[in-house]
């Protein structure tokens, strides 16, 4: 096989899982096309969006309803030999029967042909030595995960790991064993594939990201994740990329001393900035300012630029993490994008790999979709800019005036709804010098 070559291929793959209750489904593929090499990928999504039946097809439990699913060439679910070589954390722990760890391990290394004196050296690693001496029965689930994920990156030669959620109900000491054992994998030329719902672990060891939205890969993006919650607004001409969005906690000291106000006001004439928000606490509690920006050094120099002009007591600077509802809002956006807008009536073309989906021989079309461009616009979104001229295209729609959001709508990225508090204060008007910013209750920067 060619170093170059994908270690990974998905064409045309439809599948269901078998979770539900009585054996049903919660969730499936619908026409999944995609190629992964070495390093770590993060798939990013939920049970009902599929990643219980894509756990099962990398894992060779599964074949596909429809499609290809590959492992350096041969089909995992048909080749014993290729299973050989992957490693897998399952959903609940499986390990094999054995009055004690060290025999349930003895069993499954025997199978690998490998000696049963290997276990404790597979359990070192991530600091789970001492679980060798229990009974398996007296396992916790966590207890008996952290086992098993021993065991899965502990695969001889491996082509591909394969891990459900592998920093969540693990009873390791420390996630950063994990992730540094991943990352030496990864760097050995293996293919690790990390299924999760999680954003954040997404972010800390992937070094590609693909969301999978209702059973397609809707969009990869780098490993930082910084485009995640990113809606596809095109970036006016020399914006220099995708925004990022910051947030300062800013301790207020009294009614007369500098606080958010001041800080928001200095920060509205600052060309390192492009728009923000703020919520203004009470003397002795904290007011939260949120920014975005097109370079977060820039942005943070900025801000601690003017603070200390301003005499403003920072407490914390920080980049949110999105969460899955950013995400899955982002992406209906994407998705509502680079879908062009068919004629009633008009017949419906044969359907091009999603955005951020590898293009892949004789994979088979997704029936019924429209044919995407090769590549979504990109660009955020601004809100309340301090001044700056507005980017090119159409606005983005305004938000009803009460009520829940439609369902698919994302919410404004320097809104209330990162931090659950009060509507935040527009500050469109400080660069006059004349904020209209309506002072709200407390905060206290969660």
């Amino acid at each position: 096989m060619s170093p170059d070559a994908p270690i990974v291929v998905l064409a045309g793959v439809r599948a269901r899982d078998s979770a539900g209750e009585a054996g049903r489904s919660r969730g499936g593929l619908v026409g999944v096309a995609l190629a992964l090499g070495p390093g770590v990928h993060a798939v990013l999504g939920a049970p009902e969006d599929g990643t219980l039946a894509l756990a099962e097809l990398l894992a060779g439990r599964a074949a596909p309803l429809a499609g290809r699913v590959v492992v350096a060439g041969r089909e995992p679910f048909r080749s014993a030999a290729t299973r050989a070589r992957i490693g897998v954390l399952s959903v609940a722990p499986e390990l094999p029967d054995g009055a004690s760890v060290a025999s349930s391990m003895s069993v499954a290394l025997r199978a690998r042909g490998a000696p049963p004196s290997s276990a404790a050296a597979l359990l070192e690693p991530l600091g789970v030595a001492p679980l060798l001496a229990r009974r398996t029965a007296s396992l916790s689930f966590a207890e008996a995960r952290s086992v098993e994920l021993s065991l899965a990156l502990g695969v001889p030669q491996p082509l591909l790991l394969c891990l459900f959620e592998p920093f969540a109900d693990v009873a390791v000491p420390s996630t950063e064993l994990v992730r540094g054992r991943l990352r030496a994998l990864a760097d050995g030329g293996a293919c690790v594939v990390l299924i999760t719902s999680s954003t954040v672990d997404a972010k800390a060891v992937g070094d590609r990201i693909h969301v999978l939205d209702r059973g397609v890969i809707a969009r990869t993006e780098p490993g930082d994740g910084e485009r995640l919650a990113g809606a596809p607004i095109p970036v006016a001409p020399g914006a220099g990329g995708p925004e990022v969005e910051l947030h300062v906690l800013i301790h207020e000291r009294g009614p007369d001393a500098p606080g958010a106000r001041a800080l928001a006001a200095a920060l509205a004439i600052s060309p390192a900035v492009r728009a923000g928000s703020w919520e203004q606490g009470p003397a002795g509690a904290s007011s939260t300012l949120r920014i975005r920006a097109a370079d977060r050094e820039a942005a943070a120099l900025a801000i601690l630029d003017a603070a200390a002009r301003e005499d403003v007591t920072l407490a914390a600077i920080w980049s949110p993490t999105p969460s899955m509802h950013d995400v899955r809002a982002a992406t209906a956006l994407h998705l509502a994008a680079v879908r062009p807008r068919r004629p009633f009536g008009a017949p419906v073309g044969d359907a091009a790999p999603l955005p951020g989906a590898a293009p892949l021989p004789n994979a088979a079309p997704l029936p019924g979709a429209a044919p995407l461009p090769s590549a979504p616009p990109q660009g955020p979104v601004a809100v309340a800019a301090f001044g700056a001229p507005a980017p090119p295209g159409p606005a983005p729609p305004a938000p009803p005036p009460s009520g829940p959001a439609p369902a698919g709508a994302l919410p404004s990225p320097l809104g209330d709804g990162a931090s659950g508090g009060p509507p935040a204060a527009d500050l469109s008007s400080l660069a006059d010098g004349s904020p209209r910013a309506t002072e709200t209750g407390p905060h206290d920067g969660r």
